[in-house]
């Protein structure tokens, strides 16, 4: 009788470490899977739509601004530098340019810190996965009173 609680231990305690091992890798797998925001938007990302307050697309009508934007390449880098490139529609004044960029600490927004001239941009960040990127932006002062209010951009990785 003493053998068979022996082999009946050694099962038991074999299959416990074995299922200990499996809830442990997928447990494991589980942490590698979550991947930081920053890391995330560490990519090249390209316009793929705008869209208004009302959350009606813009990407499409006639206004300078939106059509030389549509084809720009957004490059953030992650020791926190970004490149814009221009495509074939140059936009007046040029939209090119390089600087630096800070996700915030409750990584809620995300400022561009220009290297030449220009004031810091500050977008509010909505969603950022692996394949898109969603910013939304409060527009005012822009001269078309209907024009002002918040935009939400979205970008694909380009």
């Amino acid at each position: 009788m003493g053998t068979k609680f022996s082999y009946l231990s050694k099962y038991a305690l074999l299959t416990f470490l074995f299922f200990g091992t499996v809830l442990l890798s997928c447990k494991k797998e589980e942490v590698r899977q979550t991947v930081d925001k920053k890391e995330l938007l560490s990519n090249k990302w390209a316009v793929s739509d705008v869209k208004n307050a009302e959350g009606i697309s813009v990407i499409n009508l006639p206004v300078p601004k939106i059509v030389c934007l549509k084809d720009n390449i957004f490059t953030l880098n992650a020791d926190n530098s970004y490149a814009i490139e221009e495509g074939e529609e140059i936009c007046d004044p040029s939209s090119a340019g390089t600087g630096t960029w800070n996700l915030s600490t409750d990584e809620k927004t995300l400022q561009f810190n220009p290297s030449v001239g220009d004031e810091p941009l500050i977008f509010d960040l909505l969603e950022v996965t692996s394949t898109t990127l969603r910013i939304a932006y409060l527009l005012t002062d822009s001269g078309i009173p209907a024009a002002d209010g918040t935009y939400t951009i979205i970008l694909s990785k380009s």
